[in-house]
C-alpha cells in the first residue's frame, strides 16, 4: 500500500442475528483475498450470546478456502485453554495454512460465564495468559521442555511437530491495558487494541514504546495494528443506524458507547477516520464491517475506501 499499512479483514464467524451462516464467513475471506486484503482474523468466544463458531476449526477451513493472505484469531481467549492443547493446535494451523498463521491473543473478560464453564476465576485471566505464552514460548522453541508454573506443568515435553515457522509463528497481544502492553513487550511481535480512539492510541502505542526502551527492546521489532468496526454508507446517519443495531445486538448493550469507537459514515468521512488512526502510527488496521451483510460492506469499502488508503490519500 502506498503508505505502507497494511488492511486485513475481520470476519463474520459470530452471528448477531441469530441464524448461523458458515458459508458467509469462509465467502468474506475468499473476497478478501482476491480483493488483495493482507490478512483474515476470525474472533473467539467459547460461549456467548449470540452463536459463534469455534476459532481454530473456522480458521482451519479458512485456511483450505485462500492461499495467500494471513489468518489468526482477533483474539484467542488463551487463559481459558491448557496451552499445550492451544500450542499442537497452533502448530496444526500453522502447518494447514503453509506458515500464514499470526496468533492473537487476548484476556476477555466481558463475558464471566465463559470463565466459570472453563473453571477460570476472571482475576486471573491476566497471570493465566502470562504462563501460558511462556509455556507456548518454550514448547514451540525448545528440544524438551520441563515447567512447573502456579497454574500449567509439564515434565520433560516434546511438542511434535515444531511450527512451520520459525521459532514460532507470529504473536499479536491484544488489549488497551497497562497489562496488555507490558504483555506485549515481553511476548509480542504486535500489539493490536480494539475500541480505543485515535488520541488513545497513540498515547498507548508512545507508552508501549517507552516500555520497550526500558527493557532493551528496539521499538521498532513490535509493530502497531488496531482492529476496529465499520460501516461505510450512503450518509453517517445511514451508516450509525446499520452500525448501531449491528453493534448493539453483537454485544448486547446500547449501541451508544460504540458511537465514537467505530469508523462509520460515507467513504470520505470513513477514509478521515481511518486516516487519523495511520496517522497515530497503525501499520495493519483490520476492519470488521458493522452490518449483517458483510460481503456489501466489503465491496464498498473495497471500491470507495480501500484505494485511497492504498494510495497515501487523505481526505477531510
Amino acid at each position: 500500500m502506498g503508505t505502507g499499512v497494511k488492511c486485513g479483514i475481520g470476519l463474520p464467524n459470530g452471528f448477531p442475528h441469530g441464524e448461523v451462516n458458515p458459508g458467509l464467513c469462509l465467502q468474506v475471506a475468499e473476497r478478501a483475498e482476491e480483493d488483495g486484503y493482507d490478512s483474515v482474523w476470525a474472533g473467539d468466544h467459547i460461549v456467548f450470546h449470540i452463536p459463534r463458531l469455534e476459532i481454530f476449526t473456522t480458521l482451519a477451513a479458512v485456511a483450505a478456502r485462500t492461499q495467500r493472505v494471513q489468518l489468526g484469531p482477533a483474539v484467542l481467549l488463551l487463559c481459558l485453554r491448557n496451552p499445550i492443547h492451544v500450542a499442537q493446535s497452533v502448530v496444526t494451523l500453522d502447518h494447514l495454512s503453509g506458515g500464514r498463521l499470526i496468533l492473537g491473543v487476548g484476556v476477555g473478560g466481558e463475558h464471566p460465564k465463559e470463565f466459570v464453564v472453563s473453571g477460570v476465576a476472571v482475576n486471573q485471566r491476566g497471570p493465566r495468559t502470562d504462563e501460558a505464552l511462556e509455556v507456548l514460548r518454550r514448547v514451540w522453541t525448545e528440544s524438551t521442555v520441563t515447567f512447573s508454573g502456579k497454574y500449567y506443568r509439564c515434565d520433560e515435553l516434546t511438542l511434535l511437530p515444531p511450527p512451520l515457522q520459525r521459532p514460532h509463528p507470529p504473536i499479536w497481544i491484544g488489549g488497551r491495558s497497562a497489562a496488555a502492553l507490558r504483555r506485549t513487550v515481553r511476548f509480542g511481535q504486535a500489539w493490536v487494541p480494539a475500541f480505543v480512539t485515535p488520541e488513545k492510541f497513540q498515547e498507548r502505542r508512545e507508552r508501549l514504546a517507552a516500555l520497550c526502551r526500558e527493557s532493551g527492546r528496539d521499538p521498532r521489532t513490535v509493530q502497531s495494528a488496531l482492529y476496529f468496526f465499520a460501516n461505510v454508507n450512503s450518509s453517517r446517519e445511514r451508516a450509525w443506524a446499520e452500525a448501531g443495531d449491528f453493534l448493539s445486538k453483537n454485544y448486547k448493550m446500547p449501541a451508544a458507547p460504540f458511537a465514537r469507537l467505530a469508523v462509520y459514515g460515507t467513504p470520505a468521512e470513513c477514509l478521515a477516520h481511518t486516516c487519523r488512526y495511520i496517522d497515530a502510527g497503525a501499520e495493519h488496521l483490520i476492519v470488521r464491517f458493522a452490518s449483517f451483510d458483510p460481503l456489501q460492506q466489503l465491496e464498498r469499502w473495497t471500491k470507495d475506501v480501500l484505494p485511497a488508503l492504498r494510495a497515501g490519500v487523505r481526505s477531510g
